[in-house]
């Protein structure tokens, strides 16, 4: 791989531009970038009348039940009422995939992939928590991992 650094101070804000041959290679690119510049970032996530402040780094998964929202960090588990999709959007990070009808990961937090039946896949995690990848998202998980 080839990579090349320009600096243009003319510029009005920052730009990058990535040339690849697969979008495979692309997709890990930006991956890696995303993680190193919003991953940083605060998430404000009400819980119990309460508001908690968490880096969306230390966000491993999050799982929905019965409405019931649950995101597992590094430290602990937030259980809020905010759907799936909202979390997926303040997330708005290419290191975050939704990965079941319930279910999301942060695939910098993957320890291992190991397959499950009917062409499922089972994400074991960096807590130990193991997740279910359905098989419709099966092929964007493993672009985005560039297997």
């Amino acid at each position: 791989m080839k990579a090349e650094l320009i600096i243009d101070e003319q510029l009005n804000e920052d730009e990058v531009k990535i040339h690849t041959k697969t979008a495979i290679a692309g997709a890990r690119v930006l991956s890696y970038i995303d993680h190193f510049t919003t991953d940083r970032e605060n998430l404000i996530i009400r819980s119990d009348e309460e508001l908690l402040m968490i880096q969306k780094s230390d966000v491993i998964s999050a799982e929905v039940q019965d409405k019931t929202l649950t995101i597992y960090t590094k430290t602990e588990e937030i259980v809020t009422s905010k759907s799936l999709r909202e979390l997926l959007e303040e997330l708005n990070s290419e290191t975050f995939l939704k990965v079941s009808k319930a279910e999301m990961l942060n695939i910098q937090m993957i320890n291992r992939v190991e397959p499950s039946f009917s062409g499922n896949l089972i994400a074991r995690m960096k807590n130990g928590k193991k997740v279910s990848i359905s098989r419709r998202y099966v092929s964007k998980l493993k672009e985005r991992l560039g297997i």
